[in-house]
């Protein structure tokens, strides 16, 4: 099993940045939104994810492309609407490409490069996270600020 770490910079009001290791030599920037803590998960579609460990199941967008999704129930993140209990939690949280908070939606995008509370190159991190995930089963480990 293959295991991700997100290590996140400290929030600003409108985006949150951190910065994701592919095992131990590659590294991405990744972009989400702000904290917002009103539901299990938080607020959903506008929130950044709560730290915890996930399984990354692979979910394939209407457009035909392959992205992950996360999934830790204990968190309150499910990976489809149906299996949330009481219709309660978060659900399709991806990581997709993006470029700027307003792009992930309550998502985490990845670049290969940064710039201010933007990432670069997004297409092409996804990319190289899929190829080092290829059919393995992967976790994603997110680690807040100290």
């Amino acid at each position: 099993m293959k295991e991700i770490i997100l290590t996140r910079e400290a929030p600003t009001n409108t985006e949150t940045m951190g910065r994701l290791l592919l095992g131990d030599e590659t590294i991405l920037h990744t972009v989400e939104q702000e904290w917002r803590p009103t539901a299990p998960g938080g607020e959903p579609f506008n929130s950044s994810v709560p730290a915890g460990r996930y399984s990354l199941i692979t979910h394939i967008r209407p457009d035909g492309k392959k992205v992950v999704a996360l999934v830790n129930p204990g968190l309150g993140v499910y990976y489809e609407e149906k299996d949330r209990p009481k219709q309660c939690g978060r659900y399709l949280i991806l990581i997709h490409p993006g470029n700027t908070s307003r792009d992930v939606v309550g998502c985490i995008a990845p670049g290969f490069g940064r710039s201010n509370n933007v990432v670069t190159h997004s297409r092409d991190a996804m990319k190289k996270l899929m190829d080092y995930i290829g059919d393995d089963e992967a976790t994603l480990l997110i680690k807040d600020a100290s």
